[in-house]
């Protein structure tokens, strides 16, 4: 039980350090909340439950999982609606550029596996070939509208606190982590692990190596 509530409190503590990823996971439960209580207001069905059930799945992989867990999230949502909404609504392809952003290394089999659903979904609605070929037209121009004119270019600085700042100097200079004065080894892997998250990086190896090429050594 103990290591369970350590586990919660470590991905807590993970999301106080990433403040905008913490804003987004508590807007979907908020966007959640507005939904249920939505659905017992208006009489059209806009296929609330699924609305439901993809913010709280979203909230859910944030908090376990921080930005590859959103990037899933939204995968697993866009390839959901995309059974319930109109084919021109492409508001679907919107959520799978949200995940390529939190986790680029998706790009491509994200792509696939949406497509995949696209084509099921309309044949299942018996759409016409050219709804297919209209919605695919679309993916291909937001992708190429995000990719040259409206991509923001990610800051080359690491997102970093100063115990972490100070935790990766002595790991550039070739120290090991239980050789780091001031903190305990288990806070020493926390902080490792919250600034790897935040700043997308694999490994402590990939983070150390960043670091030092920030810091042009």
């Amino acid at each position: 039980m103990n290591n369970i509530l350590n586990k919660l409190k470590q991905r807590y503590n993970s999301l106080r350090s990433d403040k905008i990823l913490g804003i987004i996971l508590l807007l979907h439960l908020l966007l959640a909340a507005c939904h249920f209580y939505q659905y017992f207001l208006s009489p059209i069905q806009y296929h609330a439950e699924l609305r439901i059930a993809g913010c709280i799945l979203i909230a859910i992989l944030i908090f376990f999982f921080a930005r590859p867990g959103m990037a899933f999230g939204f995968i697993i949502y866009a390839c959901s609606l995309i059974y319930v909404n109109t084919f021109y609504n492409y508001g679907t392809i919107f959520f799978l550029l949200i995940s390529f952003g939190a986790y680029p290394k998706i790009k491509w089999p994200a792509t696939i596996i949406y497509g995949i659903n696209v084509v099921v979904s309309f044949s299942l609605q018996r759409l016409l070939p050219i709804s297919i070929l209209i919605h695919g037209i679309y993916l291909v121009l937001f992708l190429l509208i995000t990719s040259l004119i409206y991509k923001v270019k990610p800051s080359n600085l690491l997102n970093l606190k100063e115990d972490e700042r100070y935790i990766l100097e002595q790991l550039k200079e070739g120290k090991l982590q239980k050789e780091i004065e001031g903190y305990s080894q288990q806070t020493i892997t926390a902080k490792l692990k919250n600034a790897r998250e935040r700043n997308m990086c694999e490994s402590t190896g990939e983070l150390v190596e960043k670091f030092r090429q920030e810091n042009n050594v």
